[in-house]
């Protein structure tokens, strides 16, 4: 257990690594020029390559990121460049708001997955597996951006039933009531395709376990099959239930950024979102580094997880 842990650390390094190398070269290769837009268009070229020196962006891209990581083993993530304060300030301000989204979004796409894959796999080729099966494919295809779209258009604007924007309310604010009221909404955008996949993976195991030899004899036995759903067959369902809602954990995060952005949350998809359009690096390299930090950690807790379920593993 120990040793797996150390070598899941130690790979968990050249991936942020390299998430966020290619993230650092993309923003600057991408057309545009943070300098101008801070100063405007009607400013200087003096003036603008003397932004560019101060801001460090007259160097070349390997010495800016050699730059940028070495003060982040330090534990400085940067300045921000549109809004004036440090980058973990900013993060730290934002990541509260993300985690609750994805924390809620994760519970409803795995809960509502293994509900569905019970529902389904243990009843094989019946009209209810069937339709579940027609339903999760529909949901899988859906991207996150138009389901929020369709969803904040009939429930909010058509039927009023929930908040359109933000987290809570700005004229009467009504504690975690009103955050749930808030959270409805951007939750169901954001689990929604993972709770789809969640249940199509997790149905073919149940259906292979449902055809196993020791469930056919314990039918034989009269054991009533519910009890073989709910007991035998969730028992030995549950590593491969936990491996891909653990990677899930990723995709929810990514998710997470078009439904605040939909839903004005105000989260670090949110603000990566406005960091990206003022081509801030320092908040763009710092947003994506908390997303990898969480899609990383989220695969380890699984294995982990999936290791301490499976026998066969800790053998």
């Amino acid at each position: 257990m120990l040793k797996m842990l150390l070598g899941r650390l130690l790979a968990i390094v050249p991936v942020l690594l390299g998430v966020t190398f290619v993230v650092f070269v993309a923003m600057h290769l991408a057309p545009g020029d943070v300098a101008r837009t801070i100063l405007g268009f009607g400013a200087t070229e003096e003036r603008v390559e003397a932004l560019r020196a101060e801001l460090g962006l007259d160097r070349p891209i390997l010495v800016q990121y050699a730059h940028w990581l070495w003060n982040l083993l330090h534990g400085d993530l940067g300045q921000s460049i549109a809004l004036g304060v440090p980058v973990s300030d900013v993060i730290l301000d934002k990541v509260g708001a993300s985690l609750l989204l994805m924390a809620s979004s994760f519970v409803g796409a795995a809960g509502g997955g293994l509900l569905l894959a019970a529902l389904s796999g243990g009843a094989h080729r019946s009209m209810r597996d069937r339709g579940i099966t027609i339903v999760t494919l529909v949901c899988a295809s859906l991207p996150p951006f138009w389901i929020g779209i369709v969803l904040l258009y009939a429930f909010s604007y058509q039927l009023g039933l929930f908040p359109s924007t933000g987290m809570v309310s700005m004229v009467d604010p009504g504690g975690w009531l009103d955050v749930a009221h808030h959270l409805v909404l951007p939750t169901i955008t954001t689990a929604l395709s993972s709770m789809a996949v969640v249940a199509r993976v997790t149905r073919g195991s149940f259906i292979d376990i449902m055809n196993s030899p020791y469930i056919f004899a314990a039918r034989a036995h009269g054991t009533p099959r519910r009890r073989l759903v709910r007991v035998d067959a969730m028992r030995n369902v549950l590593p491969v239930f936990v491996t891909i809602s653990g990677l899930q954990i990723g995709y929810l995060f990514g998710s997470v950024i078009f439904s605040e952005i939909i839903f004005n949350w105000p989260g670090i998809g949110l603000q990566l979102y406005q960091a990206i359009i003022y081509r801030d690096y320092p908040v763009v390299q710092g947003c994506v580094l908390a997303v990898a930090i969480v899609f990383v950690f989220g695969n380890l807790l699984a294995d982990l997880i999936v290791h301490a379920l499976d026998p066969r593993k800790r053998a």
